[in-house]
């Protein structure tokens, strides 16, 4: 009999091998100047100190079906608001703002939480994205973490 750890499982059953397109998630693309409109509507709530509707707006349409430099211009619009709201406010009024948002918006702060670590201007700002993070999974325990492990929709 032969070594079990060799055998490649994908020759075994093809129909189960995924390629990169079917990992693209079924959803409408979201154009540059889309994303450049909201980053402005957020810029605009973060100037009238409408905190949680900046929030709000960045985190209601992230760019799922975009290019890498739409996607990164969003992340960075999320994170200035994130910036924002921490410097206007303590660390604990942050789970205030965390507890406002619905599931889906949780779910879609933790994605660009960790998208924003992988970055130089986050690994600058590491102190803040682990406030964000903490009283994030405080309120809303792993299942965000889960979610964004297993969701083929990237920010």
């Amino acid at each position: 009999m032969s070594d079990w750890r060799s055998i490649d499982i994908y020759a075994l059953e093809p129909e189960n091998f995924l390629t990169k397109q079917d990992l693209i998630p079924d959803l409408p693309p979201v154009s540059h100047d889309v994303i450049v409109g909201i980053s402005q509507q957020c810029r605009q709530a973060l100037s009238s100190g409408q905190f949680i509707v900046a929030l709000t707006t960045a985190l209601d349409t992230p760019p799922y079906v975009a290019d890498e430099a739409t996607k990164s211009l969003h992340a960075e619009t999320v994170f200035e608001v994130l910036c924002s709201i921490r410097n206007n406010h303590s660390v604990n009024d942050l789970s205030k703002f965390v507890t406002q948002l619905d599931s889906t918006q949780q779910d879609t702060l933790v994605k660009y939480l960790y998208k924003s670590m992988g970055t130089g201007y986050g690994t600058k700002q590491g102190g803040l994205l682990l406030s964000w993070f903490e009283k994030t999974v405080e309120i809303t325990g792993l299942g965000p973490i889960v979610r964004y492990m297993t969701d083929r929709r990237t920010v």
